[in-house]
Formats: structure tokens, sequence, C-alpha cells
């Protein structure tokens, strides 16, 4: 009801919100499962990117109070030292690099990924950045002591010789494991050791409890695991949406939904085009002379999927949000300009192909769901931000007109007061209303009978007159 009341005026203003994924109420929302299958250079490349963000990091950290968690959504993941914004600035993130690159553990994690001629799952690759991050920080810290730019603190040491040792073991044993057991149960191996990894973590932390400021933690802890979340904002662009279900009749949809059943339900009038349903809204759709402009358009309402299937990705191939010429200097290419091969979908002759599948990939898993939410009966139109116009509010919210909204049910705990000023404000959207269908109000009831809530018609007649 605030939403509608509110400040927002939803009702008044006739509006429809095209959610970010994390304003959604499921984790797994849009999931997909990233793993990466490169070469020396590709993998030199990430290394170095992570390199690249962990400085810009560290940056970040400096201008915030101990007290201040780092925002995970702010990793500079669209960094490379082709974009630094003065000459100082890629000179101490060069420098950065190359304390880190002209280290043994650098080496050693380099020659396991240069190596690995298999899928990289993303709980390998994070435990393996783990492996190196506060080392890796340390290095970076020392290059900033040395600029002025950080209090020196004690020197860093080498980092301990049993780090690069089991890096080099464990690219040893791979080729052993693969022969003897499933790409499965490796990765079973890495998410135990993940696990065993945060509990020691866990354990550390928990005698410094008082110590540990949410700025640090940010840093030395959760860095990794934001990184490898962020990356996937370099393969699609970013994607909102909004929902709507099938029925109406479900009490925990009211319940979460609608504020305890004192909320309401829209509903909403939509038209076929072949087998699909569409809703017409206006809102932004491009740039014009004057800016964003804003256009009629007939989005369609996809059906949501319920079901535990897994969505692969592999993220080298699957790059689409840098110019060309950007990805494949920072990606696919060496200092010397040696270009891999894993840049054979980017030729002249396999563009196209390779630009259709990845379209075709988008959307799949942003319509699945687990099977827990299929009493939602969901469909959504989901919008992504191809051109950059939906970083605020305002750039995805679109509205509706009085033609495609059919009526309202008002919950079993609407009060009386709302439901008076919801039909005060229809009473004079109304006049505009130009299809010959009377809209209706309805209010929810629960029927013992039939043990479901139903919408009873409240017969005014007035509305359905006009």
């Amino acid at each position: 009801m605030d939403a509608l009341l509110g400040p927002r005026e939803e009702l008044e203003r006739q509006t429809v919100y095209f959610a970010p994924p994390e304003y959604l109420n499921d984790p797994m929302e849009g999931m997909r499962l990233i793993y990466w299958r490169g070469d020396r250079i590709t993998w030199r490349n990430l290394l170095r990117h992570y390199v690249i963000c962990l400085q810009n990091r560290v940056f970040q950290a400096l201008l915030r109070n101990q007290t201040e968690r780092l925002n995970p959504q702010s990793i500079a993941v669209f960094q490379s030292l082709d974009n630094l914004p003065t000459p100082e600035a890629r000179a101490l993130c060069e420098a950065c690099i190359e304390a880190v690159e002209g280290g043994e553990l650098h080496a050693a994690l380099l020659d396991l990924l240069a190596n690995a001629d298999r899928n990289v799952s993303f709980s390998e690759l994070q435990r393996l950045l783990r492996t190196v991050h506060l080392d890796w920080l340390g290095a970076m810290h020392n290059i900033f002591c040395q600029r002025g730019l950080a209090q020196q603190t004690e020197p860093m040491s080498d980092p301990p010789r049993g780090l690069v040792d089991s890096l080099r073991a464990f690219k040893a044993a791979v080729p052993t494991l693969q022969d003897q057991t499933s790409d499965v149960r490796i990765e079973f191996f890495h998410e135990i050791g993940n696990l065993i990894g945060e509990q020691m973590v866990l354990l550390s932390v928990s005698q410094l409890a008082e110590v540990l400021e949410p700025k640090r933690e940010s840093l030395f802890f959760d860095f990794p695991t934001e990184y490898l979340n962020n990356l996937i904002k370099l393969i699609y662009p970013p994607w909102y949406v909004a929902c709507f279900s099938a029925q109406h009749d479900n009490a925990a949809m009211w319940s979460y939904y609608a504020e305890n059943h004192q909320g309401c339900c829209l509903v909403f009038a939509t038209h076929e085009t072949g087998s699909r349903r569409k809703l017409r809204l206006n809102g932004p759709t491009g740039y014009g002379s004057d800016g964003i402009s804003c256009h009629t358009t007939n989005p369609t309402l996809q059906p949501v999927r319920y079901s535990s299937e897994e969505h692969r990705i592999e993220f080298f191939t699957n790059i689409g949000r840098l110019p060309f010429n950007q990805t494949m200097r920072n990606w696919f290419q060496d200092d010397a300009g040696t270009t891999s091969p894993l840049a054979d979908h980017l030729s002249d002759e396999r563009q196209e192909e390779w630009r259709d599948g990845y379209w075709e990939k988008f959307a799949p898993p942003l319509l699945r769901k687990l099977r827990d939410w299929e009493h939602e009966q969901e469909s959504r139109i989901i919008l992504s931000d191809i051109l950059n116009i939906r970083g605020t509010d305002e750039g995805r919210t679109f509205t509706y007109d009085y033609d495609t909204l059919d009526g309202i049910i008002f919950g079993i705990n609407t009060s009386l007061s709302n439901k008076v000023r919801i039909m005060r404000i229809i009473d004079t959207k109304l006049a505009d209303r130009s299809v010959s269908r009377p809209f209706k109000f309805y209010q929810a009831k629960y029927n013992p009978r039939s043990g479901r809530i139903e919408a009873h018609h409240l017969g005014l007649l007035r509305h359905e007159e006009q």
C-alpha cells in the first residue's frame, strides 16, 4: 500500500517499476555457473586484472573510515591500464603489477592455471585467489607506502614457502586426479577446501572480533569472492525485471507481497501476438536530441520455469560488454601482442554467429527459479541495459494507461480509508479509459469450503458504467 499511495504514488502515476536482481527476494535469481577455460595469455590477463581491481580497492579503503564496509558492487571490473585517469595512476598500477608478477607465488599460480587443460570452477578459482590474496595485498601496500600514499607498517616478508609448494604440488597432482575421479568430485574437493578455509578464517577472526573493522574485513577477507561475483558484469549488461502472477488466490503471496493482506492486487489486461502475451507500457527506450527518450512499447511477458537446472557459461569466450579492441588487448593478447587462440570467436568470420549464441544464453537463467517458488505462477518482463539508461529509478520506471488496468483486488486486511483513497484516484483516471471492458473492484475473502482466497466482485456500478 505504501508503494501505491505513499511517496512513490504508483497508482496516481500509473507506474511499473523494474527492480534490479539485488532487490528480489531470492538470492539465486539469475544465477549462472561461471567457469573458466583459458591458456597462459588469458590466465595471465585475468590475474593482472585482479591486481588492477585490488589496487583500486586499496584506494577505496584509504578513503573510508574503519567502520565503513566497502560496497561489494563497487569493484572496478571495467578498469584497465588503458583507462586510468592520469599517468601517475597508471605508473602506480604498473608498479603494483610488477611487484605481484615478480613474486614466486604469482609464477606458481600462473603455471598451475596455464596448464589446467580443463574447466576451472568458481570454487577452485575462489580458493586459489584466497591463497595468494594476502601476499599480493601486502606487496601492493608496500608500493603505496613507497609513494607516501599509506602509512608504513612492518616490511612485507616473502610468502610462506608452503604456499608456493602447495600450488606446485596441486599442479602436479591434478592430472592424476582427473584420471582417477570425475570433474564433479574435483569440484566437491574445492568446495570442501573453501568451507574449511572459511571456518579457519571465522575461528581466527572470532578471537579478534573487537579489532576487526568492517573495512578490513572487506579488503582482507571478502575481496576474492566479491571480485569473482563482479566479473559477470563483463559478460552481460545489467538486467531489471517486473514480475506478474497468473493467480491472485495464494495466501502466502498476499502475506509477503501485500504486507500481510493489507495491500492490493492490480489486474492487467494483456494482448496476444501469436503465442506471446504482451503488455503495453511507456518508458525510457533510448537517447534523443534532449537526452533519454520515452516511447510506448509492447514487451513480452515470459513465463518463469521452475527447476534446479544449472546454466553454465564460460567466462573468457563470453566477455561481451567491452569494446572489441579493449577485449582483445586486455584479455586475449600478451605484452608482445601475441593473440590467444581462444579469441577465434571474435574473428570476422565467426563474430555474428558468436553474437547470436551470446544473446540466446542471456534470458534463460533470468526466467528460472527453484521449485519452491512454483506456487507463484510468475511471468516476467525483462529489461537489459545495453544503452546504460537504467542506472537510476527513473531509467527503469515505466507507465501504463488505464486501458490496460482492468481492476483492483482489495486485500482481506486493506483498510476502509485506503480503499476510499484508491477509488477516488481511479474515479479521476477512468475518464480517459477508451476500451469497452468495465473496470472492476474486487474484495479478497477466504472461503473455508474451498480453502482458497477468492476475489468477490463488488459491483460498484458507477465504475463499471465508466
